[in-house]
């Protein structure tokens, strides 16, 4: 084969960096690990919310909430 014909010839490869919003979450972490403590306010990741599932249930005050993850990352609530 010549220098020509492997310069023509077409190559698909999978890009070396994927986009985050269409990767796999990764494992849930321990809640201590993922629970922070800045200015007396208690911090949690949603990654520790959710654990792997796209959308989780909240009770507050007697009512029921939905949150859910959507494929670009965002985080939406709804009653």
């Amino acid at each position: 084969m010549t220098d020509t014909l492997r310069s023509s010839t077409l190559r698909l490869r999978r890009p070396a960096v994927r986009d985050a919003a269409i990767t796999r979450p990764k494992a849930a972490t321990p809640a201590a690990a993922a629970t922070v403590q800045t200015n007396g306010e208690r911090t949690l990741r949603s990654d520790t919310l959710l654990q792997g599932r796209s959308h989780i249930a909240i009770v507050h005050n007697g009512e029921t909430y939905q949150l859910r993850a959507t494929r670009l990352g965002k985080l939406i609530l709804t009653k």
